[in-house]
């Protein structure tokens, strides 16, 4: 019969796995990455729920990306929205809270109202 030297257990799987993770080689940053822009950022995050030209999912969750700055004539409300619409908008929307959730900084909510106000 054969017997087991090492029995594997939760402890040792989580350990090895650890191992696994720290010693895997860092992928440097590509330097050749087109420069953040707002309507890559767009493109990143509000096309799943908002359709706009160029988008590439259908986007029909949200309301559509035109006339925006129609619809917001002042920044600071368009601003309010995507750092947290559950505040500025209506507490149970499902629209993340982009800016209080870290998913975007100051200047990175400034780029995407800068390319909204194109649409």
């Amino acid at each position: 019969m054969n017997k087991l030297l090492f029995k594997p257990s939760i402890p040792w799987l989580l350990l090895i796995v650890l191992t696994l993770v720290i010693s895997t080689p860092v992928i440097a940053a590509d330097k050749d990455k087109k420069p953040e822009t707002g309507e890559s950022l767009a493109m990143e995050l509000c096309q799943a729920c908002h359709a706009f030209p160029g988008a590439d999912q259908a986007g029909t969750l949200g309301p559509p990306f035109v006339g925006m700055t129609q619809r917001f004539p002042k920044r600071e409300k368009l601003r309010a929205i995507i750092h947290d619409a559950q505040q500025s908008l209506k507490p149970h929307t499902m629209m993340p809270p982009f800016g209080r959730h870290g998913f975007l900084n100051s200047q990175q909510i400034d780029k995407v109202i800068n390319y909204l106000y194109t649409l």
